[in-house]
């Protein structure tokens, strides 16, 4: 029996990220050129696991599609890359329709839709060096606890409480432990990947437990089994808003999530994937990425903190700035763009406004329109 092995949860719909994910899992929606769930799978290949495991759901048959025409065998090498559809009812129970094809002693659970740059191989040792039923990947943050829980630790990591949105009377009990070797930690997040020996299956086959943060620690802890927060700064973000999502484009442009960086060949901060057929006095600033087949007209300017897809065409005069467009998209000559997001087959037309707006997938933008703070829905014609 091998010693590690991992499995990657990749079946949410994404609800909160509509309509980018109105036609492709949230997985799949790309950062700065590069699906989420490619960075996930290539961070567990670099921690040298061999057999992987994805667990789809929500257009599951369209990401095993994706999965299986990108990660090829001459890609993975000796690496095992399995697709799994199911219809699970959380973490937990993911990882329970899934206990027959685990063949390690040891299993990474994973995320298909953040972006992080935690140190995997790190976080393993951890675990192996602990000897716990489970360790979670924490890190701080400066956020409200409210968002994102408490965990109470000692000296050796080891966590003697594990609330993941407390209320206000748990936080006021959680505090008056009397131990002088217990820290109370109100800005760790449980950033949503897990080790785990393998005989946590024996729990999940017996119990019906279905999630694993609000359900399966709190039983672990409350039934004395050993259970470790790995904490560390590192990069961390979960693209489940637009906001949020337009935030990763550009923290890793910027180079905040090193070692992952944007799709393609960096030129002094300006990330290249193919040819980009540039008119006259076209103007590049950095940090901007580029798909394969762009082309700029004349005098257009693409600012900074910009991610521009594969096979977009961009107009005369147009200035592009804090934005992420995707591919195959038309965008007219004399517009400005600003702090929003173009989807796949869009086309807009000249003069256009775009303001912290959102164009979903087969939209059609007319001549001389001015949308801020709007979204248009899956295939709009305005």
């Amino acid at each position: 029996m091998r010693e590690w092995s991992a499995i990657i949860l990749a079946g949410g719909k994404g609800s909160r990220l509509m309509p980018l994910t109105s036609e492709i899992p949230k997985p799949l929606v790309k950062v700065t050129n590069k699906p989420m769930v490619d960075y996930s799978i290539a961070h567990l290949i670099y921690a040298d696991i061999k057999h992987i495991i994805l667990a789809l759901a929500y257009k599951g048959q369209k990401m095993k599609d994706y999965i299986e025409k990108t990660w090829t065998a001459e890609k993975l090498g000796d690496v095992e890359l399995e697709c799994e559809i199911q219809e699970s009812n959380g973490t937990a129970d993911a990882y329970r329709m899934l206990d027959d094809k685990i063949d390690s002693e040891n299993i990474v659970v994973s995320m298909a839709d953040i972006v992080t740059n935690l140190p995997v191989k790190n976080f393993m040792n951890f675990h192996s060096e602990k000897e716990g039923i489970a360790t979670i990947s924490m890190k701080t943050s400066e956020s409200h606890t409210s968002q994102y829980g408490v965990v109470l630790l000692d000296q050796n990591r080891k966590i003697y409480l594990f609330l993941e949105k407390p209320a206000p009377m748990e936080l006021y009990l959680s505090s008056m432990s009397q131990r002088a070797d217990l820290f109370l930690h109100t800005n760790i997040i449980n950033t949503g990947i897990y080790c785990f020996k393998k005989n946590i299956a024996d729990i999940l086959d017996n119990i019906s437990l279905m999630d694993f943060g609000g359900e399966v620690f709190p039983y672990l802890l409350e039934n004395n089994y050993d259970l470790f927060g790995f904490v560390r700064d590192y990069y961390w973000l979960d693209c489940g808003n637009a906001q949020t999502y337009k935030w990763a484009n550009w923290d890793i442009m910027r180079k905040y999530g090193w070692p992952i960086t944007p799709n393609g060949e960096e030129y002094d901060n300006i990330y290249v994937m193919g040819v980009i057929n540039s008119g006259q006095n076209t103007i590049i600033e950095k940090p901007t990425c580029f798909g394969e087949l762009v082309h700029l007209s004349n005098r257009v300017k693409i600012k900074e903190l910009t991610s521009i897809g594969s096979q977009v065409k961009i107009g005369e005069d147009t200035v592009i700035e804090k934005s992420v467009i995707w591919d195959n998209v038309n965008i007219g000559a004399g517009c400005i763009i600003a702090d929003s997001i173009v989807c796949n087959n869009c086309t807009i037309g000249d003069n256009v406004v775009l303001q912290n707006a959102i164009i979903a997938p087969n939209c059609q933008v007319s001549d001389d329109s001015q949308l801020r703070d709007q979204t248009l829905e899956l295939g709009t014609n305005v």
